[in-house]
């Protein structure tokens, strides 16, 4: 019994050792149009091609004014296993929307389960997200960067269902105050500002 027992765990360790851990980082840039931001004021209008990611809350006069961003990494490898997976966003100091972060700016991460074109997407026809694994990202201060968000369990998700998965929405965890986060987009002229994923997988026998 004993030896069939030490037989199967060599079995084992030998086949973890023939599964090559793969590495894969997405970039989106400005010809691939991957992103856009939403607002709420102005909710029939189309911000597809804006430099910025920004995530905006204020309330003028009683009205809230709310931005969103949403963004989708299309080469994500399906059925896959994701060993972890981490999304980088840069601060943007030529931001038109000032020079720091401010407020109580957490905000979270949900997996987009709708279709939407970022040439056309608007407040009024932004797309559902999935309530499951919602990754939530602390305050960022000042012109600090929101890198390494850990986003494994989406982007596993995402690997799992990938007909069904376009990619992530961002949002203030509270819009109901005045804050804001400005982060680059993949919009921006300057490469090394654009948002990017890092994967590391496994191809599933």
């Amino acid at each position: 019994m004993k030896k069939c027992i030490l037989v199967l765990v060599l079995v084992q360790l030998t086949l973890s050792c023939g599964e090559k851990t793969k590495e894969i980082t997405i970039t989106p840039d400005n010809s691939k149009g991957r992103d856009a931001i939403i607002n709420n004021i102005l909710a029939d209008k189309n911000f597809y091609d804006e430099p910025n990611m920004h995530l905006y809350a204020a309330v003028n006069d009683g009205q809230p004014n709310i931005t969103r961003g949403l963004i989708n990494f299309k080469e994500i490898p399906k059925n896959s296993i994701i060993d972890s997976a981490f999304l980088h966003f840069k601060f943007n100091t030529e931001s038109i929307y000032g020079k720091e972060n401010f407020g109580e700016n957490h905000f979270c991460i949900s997996r987009i389960v709708s279709p939407w074109n970022d040439q056309d997407v608007t407040w009024n026809t932004q797309p559902v997200t999935s309530p499951f694994n919602v990754v939530y990202q602390d305050k960022v201060v000042l012109n600090n960067n929101p890198n390494r968000i850990n986003v494994t369990k989406l982007v596993q998700e995402i690997s799992d269902d990938y007909d069904n998965s376009y990619g992530f929405q961002l949002k203030l965890i509270n819009e109901n105050q005045n804050t804001i986060l400005i982060m680059a987009s993949s919009n921006n002229p300057k490469e090394e500002l654009r948002p990017s994923l890092k994967i590391y997988y496994r191809e599933k026998k």
